[in-house]
């Protein structure tokens, strides 16, 4: 990466220019929380000095045989020693930079066979990586794209190869992964990752179409839009099934994780164009090629190099899938709707339903702009003013109805920055990381999740933070699925965390960082009791009063504050629930729990019964244990696992994982 073309170094020169001209002054004049966006961004637009030194220089997409060439070098140096996961990552890379007629032609003879050679060559090899491993669909498909762009002689070797891929294939020996720990143990790690399909709602919100029918939204002016449970809850319960109205991966795993459906893939197809994104199959390099990647292609190379973090490639995203032309119809009718409707109506349309899927719910989401500094505010203001920019250097956005790019105007490039500035502040507090389960295969304790990309979920972000949070969400490419950790009452709130979690952190550690990023003071029971990290609370399990919440008195089995006796079960002052009946139950369940883990962690395999039990746990343990509780905790762990594990998750070895790409 050109370090003179990252936006830290095009503000410090912009900076230093304002010192030298005294204009630094007018800046903060102009740039405050009660200045409207529009009124901002025109102020940096008019800048003579924003022009000159905040204006990217384009970087174009390219494609290089002599790099391609390189990587496949080194491919092969690794297919040598039968490194088949190393080769098969650079005969990757060799695809991906290699040099890509616009269209694959059935047809070979449509090709220069001597330009595409490095392609024709990638392929090629990448088809015998995939045989030795037993990955005879992928090796076929790999053959065909070959033989598309290759030479007679090598058509020959090619050919005989796909014979024996479709006899193998019919005779059900193409190696699949199943997950199970012996397969996990014999099974290639460059293919051991799992895409499944994502669940979809039983019973789906009338008025909210991505959320469940046990949720509801309520507003109040302290707390804002929140969600609520309109009936009891339970564990591991689905609350909201949402392919985000906008996603991006993230760089760093651009080139393993598909640029549509962001599912991963160890067998790509490239961009024909750039070396940028990858796809995962025809499909998505349709759909990418004919819609958001082709969009934002000519810029990619230099988004990269700007390095402006992950948010400004998220906002670029949603102003090309949305387009000028909506936007330019849209932007002013939503604007009067802020100023005119009732907060709680927010992102409703005038049928009464809030559609994810419409950029209405995306840009009604909180902003927080009167509570951020004016540092804060010229930053985002920055970021606008430059891809406003790469908007209209891409040669894509700025288009008439008919597809031609046209000049233009003041006023739409106002619109647009200004739009910008709303999405800087708005996605800061609204977007969401994807992530997938990393899981050691020699150790399943040991499992992290990773990040590969971020995306808007307008319902979702609906959902208040708690640092005890009652929900959780797991992806599947990159489709969100938020489901119940806990049981959750009805009438309760339904909560996620923000990245602070109380188990992990002091309380004043938790309120800085919230407040930092989120600027609000959180209220949630943790921080409101001082709750301790889970290493300083007791781990001995307290029975509480359904009334107070406070601990029962294990030996009188009476609540002092409330003089509620719980050891008496009949009568007019029958508490509500019996001492020993109820110790009883968390005891038996609290035994099979722990069989449950020994056969989720140690052994690897798990059933139904095994899922069962950490739910039932966690409901009695949410209904009758005083909190906080390190057994609750360490159940809702094991229960977000399990979960992850059924989402996009990535196996590996030893202590190694698998690397994401190499340099």
């Amino acid at each position: 990466m050109d370090c003179t073309c990252s936006f830290e170094s095009l503000t410090k020169k912009f900076f230093r220019v304002l010192l030298l001209n005294n204009k630094l002054l007018e800046l903060r004049v102009n740039i405050r929380s009660e200045r409207t966006t529009e009124e901002m961004f025109s102020y940096i637009w008019r800048l003579d000095e924003a022009q000159r030194f905040l204006t990217p220089v384009l970087i174009p997409p390219t494609k290089s045989e002599s790099v391609s060439f390189m990587h496949w070098r080194e491919g092969e140096s690794a297919y040598r020693i039968h490194d088949l996961d190393t080769a098969l990552q650079y005969y990757n890379l060799a695809i991906l930079s290699a040099p890509h007629p616009d269209i694959l032609a059935d047809n070979a003879e449509a090709h220069d066979r001597e330009m595409y050679k490095a392609l024709a060559q990638g392929y090629e090899s990448r088809s015998i990586v995939l045989f030795d491993l037993q990955q005879y669909e992928k090796c076929s498909e790999d053959i065909d794209r070959a033989l598309q762009l290759s030479s007679y002689r090598i058509s020959c070797k090619m050919l005989e190869m796909k014979a024996r891929c479709m006899i193998f294939i019919s005779e059900g020996k193409d190696k699949t992964f199943d997950a199970s720990a012996e397969s996990l143990k014999s099974y290639p790690e460059s293919f051991a990752y799992t895409n499944p399909k994502p669940p979809k709602l039983t019973e789906v919100n009338p008025t909210m179409p991505s959320l469940s029918s046990s949720v509801k939204l309520a507003y109040t002016p302290s707390e804002g839009r929140h969600l609520i449970a309109d009936k009891d809850i339970n564990p591991g319960e689905i609350v909201s099934v949402d392919d985000g109205y906008c996603n991006t991966v993230f760089m760093e795993t651009s080139v393993v994780h598909c640029t549509v459906c962001l599912r991963r893939s160890m067998t790509p197809i490239p961009c024909p164009n750039c070396n940028m994104v990858i796809f995962c199959s025809v499909e998505c390099r349709t759909d990418g090629m004919s819609g958001i990647h082709w969009q934002e292609c000519p810029i990619l190379p230099t988004l990269f190099a700007l390095d402006m973090k992950k948010c400004p490639a998220l906002a670029y995203r949603i102003m090309m899938k949305t387009s000028h032309a909506k936007l330019k119809g849209m932007i002013p009718l939503l604007r009067l709707e802020a100023k005119k409707k009732s907060p709680k109506n927010h992102g409703f349309n005038k049928e009464g339903i809030y559609d994810e899927k419409h950029y209405r719910s995306v840009y009604h989401l909180v902003t927080n702009k009167e509570k951020l500094s004016s540092q804060e505010l010229l930053r985002k203001c920055i970021q606008a003013f430059i891809i406003t920019k790469l908007l209209h250097l891409s040669g894509r956005y700025f288009l008439t109805s008919d597809g031609k790019p046209f000049t233009p105007s003041r006023k739409d490039i106002i619109l647009t920055g200004s739009t910008l500035v709303h999405h800087m502040m708005n996605l800061t507090c609204n977007a969401k990381a994807i992530t997938s389960l990393q899981v050691n295969v020699s150790i399943s304790q040991l499992h992290h999740g990773k990040m590969y990309g971020s995306g808007i979920y307008s319902a979702s972000s609906l959902m208040n933070h708690s640092c005890n949070p009652n929900c959780s969400a797991f992806f599947y490419g990159k489709t969100e699925v938020v489901r119940a950790v806990h049981f959750i009452p009805a009438g309760k709130q339904l909560t996620i965390s923000y990245g602070e979690i109380f188990t992990d952190k002091s309380r004043a550690s938790r309120l800085v960082s919230l407040m930092t990023r989120y600027h609000f003071q959180c209220k949630c029971e943790a921080c409101e009791h001082s709750w301790q990290p889970l290493s300083d609370v007791s781990p001995l399990p307290l029975l509480k009063c359904t009334n107070c919440h406070e601990a029962i008195d294990s030996f009188t089995q009476v609540c002092f504050k409330c003089c509620i006796n719980y050891g008496k079960n009949v009568g007019k002052n029958a508490a509500p629930y019996n001492y020993k009946l109820i110790s009883k139950k968390i005891e038996k369940f609290q035994d099979e729990y722990q069989i449950a883990k020994e056969n989720i962690f140690i052994k690897g395999n798990y059933s139904d019964r095994d899922m069962k039990v950490v739910r039932v746990l966690i409901k009695l343990l949410c209904k009758y244990m005083k909190q906080p509780c390190p057994l609750l905790m360490d159940a809702m762990n094991t229960l977000c696992y399990l979960f992850d594990k059924r989402g996009s998750c990535v196996y590996y070895q030893n202590d190694l994982e698998l690397p994401c790409a190499i340099s």
